[in-house]
């Protein structure tokens, strides 16, 4: 993989957009799902909570770039 940067695979190397939190949201999303189709009701209340903080981000980061553009 010569001459690739590496640098998005580090820590921090992916930027926080609306783009990018929504993809995690989503990841997010079908790990709730399947906490409580299997019956694991207390990380599927933690995977909730830290969803619904992505999606305040998200909302926050759609905002602030409908006002600036």
């Amino acid at each position: 993989m010569s001459g690739t940067d590496l640098s998005r695979y580090e820590p921090g190397g992916l930027n926080r957009d609306p783009v990018n939190l929504l993809r995690l949201i989503s990841e997010l999303e079908g790990s709730y799902q399947l906490l409580k189709y299997m019956g694991y009701e207390e990380d599927r209340d933690t995977i909730r909570s830290i969803c619904d903080r992505y999606y305040k981000e998200y909302f926050r980061l759609k905002r602030h770039s409908s006002s600036v553009g």
